[in-house]
């Protein structure tokens, strides 16, 4: 049961990327499909994943969360095997384009990033949605490609990850 408990935690704690200790069903649901693509294979998980994506934003605290993990387990969920970060990360930004284009035309619209515009900045840190569309639309047609928009989130990701890099050097002098 430890074991279980960690890596509910373990899971958590990678959903919950503002650490406020709580996450979204969505956002987890997304998570989870993101890391075991498999899912889709298991009707049973698939159609509880469905369910609870439906319910969209409910707010989880971690005891939440854990209920929720146990039920999925339940129904056959376990997690697989760790797969390349570069991987993992193109199909978390081909997700996300897929939740923000709302009207599923290929591309996202100013109106559907403005909604979309809390998902955004939790996810990958843009604070600005309307400026930040205006500096990566490289075709000024007012709406993302999921080419400028995958180039736009992974180049802001590249430069975290940089950061965070340079971070335990800094902190040594």
């Amino acid at each position: 049961m430890p074991s279980r408990k960690r890596l509910y935690k373990e899971l958590f704690e990678k959903i919950d990327k503002e650490k406020k200790e709580k996450v979204t069903l969505g956002e987890t649901v997304m998570y989870l499909r993101e890391i075991n693509a498999e899912l889709e294979e298991n009707d049973k998980v698939k159609f509880l994943l469905d369910q609870f994506e439906s319910s969209g934003e409910s707010v989880l605290s971690f005891s939440m969360f854990c209920s929720i993990m146990e039920d999925l387990e339940d129904m056959g969920w376990k997690k697989a095997a760790e797969k390349k970060k570069e991987s993992v990360i193109e199909r978390e930004v081909r997700a996300v384009f897929n939740l923000v284009d709302m009207d599923k035309s290929g591309a996202v619209s100013r109106r559907e990033a403005q909604m979309a515009c809390n998902l955004l900045k939790k996810r990958f840190g843009i604070q600005d949605v309307g400026d930040w569309m205006r500096q990566v639309d490289d075709n000024d047609d007012g709406d993302l490609s999921f080419e400028e928009f995958s180039d736009a989130v992974l180049d802001l990701i590249t430069a975290e990850h940089q950061q965070s890099e340079e971070t335990p050097e800094d902190n040594q002098e």
